[in-house]
């Protein structure tokens, strides 16, 4: 899930927030009562350290990661510790942090200069879940993690309160490295039009990839996925394996048709049904043309708006000479669309013809 939200205003709040907790900050914690505090969390847990609101700084940091007392930890909390990009720096290269599966640095002092240090750590090549909300990381500390060698087993990774752009959300949702990713939280971060929209497609494909294991990606009717859907549907490594698909009434205009027409991801499909949507001409004209849907059997358009000129396309389309039922009730395609239609040289194969019209 790529979580996004449009809203500036908490942004600004958060920021107002940062710096009522800095003006008041208390000073850092000693070494020798940070090393006793550690002993004793250790000593109740030894794979799992919490320290919250505790200011350690990038001394404490580094204390830490040289610290044998963690070598066991799988997961490490250190929220709101005042830790920096040395402090990451330290962590990032420990030799006791091998193990950790979870790390949480939200509320921190970690800019992109950290951020490319855990991309880039060792240490840190078993991590599934990363947590890095509100601290200083902007498109090029999310490039670096969208690039990571190193992360490949995160499923999570939290980003909110940040300043990452369209550049580094496009780069996150798109990222070949990053495969293993189900939940990516952008909330509150300063995204346009287009970042906001890799972000949509991303969750769309979180959601095709769980029908898809479950055997029902073929089957999306009243899923209301619009034609952002469909596009990301298209982008999706599953697309390539559905021999049917089931797109009724899903709000899709005749840029998803469109999209479904030009794609070579569906070489394989022999159904599609697009009823109840807002398909028109161009929609069908689209399709007629189609050399990706070549190998369709089963087209079903019922009740959209294709008129006289998309059932003439059809008609004369050799493209779709392999269909056997062509359904479109419900459809504008009146008298001379219909007589086109029933006379057609190239529709020879149709064993189910059904074109009523209003």
């Amino acid at each position: 899930m790529c979580v996004v939200m449009r809203s500036n205003r908490w942004i600004l709040f958060g920021i107002f927030l940062v710096f009522l907790f800095n003006v008041g900050a208390s000073p850092l914690m000693p070494l020798d009562k940070l090393e006793k505090y550690v002993q004793k969390k250790i000593k109740r847990n030894n794979q799992v350290l919490k320290i919250k609101s505790k200011h350690l700084g990038d001394q404490g940091a580094q204390f830490l990661a040289e610290s044998s007392l963690l070598q066991n930890v799988t997961i490490l909390v250190l929220i709101d510790t005042m830790i920096g990009d040395e402090g990451i720096r330290a962590l990032a290269n420990s030799k006791n942090l091998t193990q950790v599966t979870i790390l949480q640095l939200g509320n921190n002092r970690i800019s992109d200069v950290g951020v490319k240090e855990i991309a880039n750590s060792k240490t840190f090549s078993q991590l599934q879940e990363l947590d890095l909300y509100r601290n200083h990381i902007g498109n090029d500390g999310a490039i670096s993690l969208a690039n990571s060698e190193k992360l490949t087993r995160l499923i999570k990774l939290y980003l909110g309160f940040n300043s990452i752009g369209d550049e580094g959300a496009i780069k996150l949702t798109g990222s070949k490295k990053l495969k293993n990713i189900e939940k990516l939280v952008m909330v509150q971060n300063p995204l346009g039009d287009k970042g906001k929209e890799a972000c949509e497609k991303f969750d769309f494909r979180q959601k095709f990839k769980v029908l898809a294991k479950s055997g029902s990606l073929n089957n999306l009717a009243n899923q209301y996925i619009g034609d952002l859907g469909v596009l990301a549907l298209l982008e999706s490594s599953h697309a390539s394996d559905l021999t049917e698909l089931n797109l009724d009434e899903n709000n899709l205009s005749d840029k998803a048709v469109i999209a479904l027409a030009k794609t070579r991801q569906l070489v394989n499909l022999r159904s599609l049904s697009l009823v109840g949507n807002h398909i028109y001409d161009s929609g069908a004209i689209a399709l007629s043309k189609s050399e990706g849907l070549k190998n369709l059997k089963i087209l079903i358009l019922d009740s959209n708006y294709i008129g006289e000129d998309g059932a003439i396309a059809f008609a004369n389309s050799h493209h779709l000479s392999g269909l056997e039922k062509l359904s479109l009730v419900e459809n504008q395609i009146g008298p001379v669309g219909e007589k086109a239609l029933a006379d057609s040289s190239s529709l020879i194969n149709l064993k189910y013809p059904i074109f009523g019209f209003h």
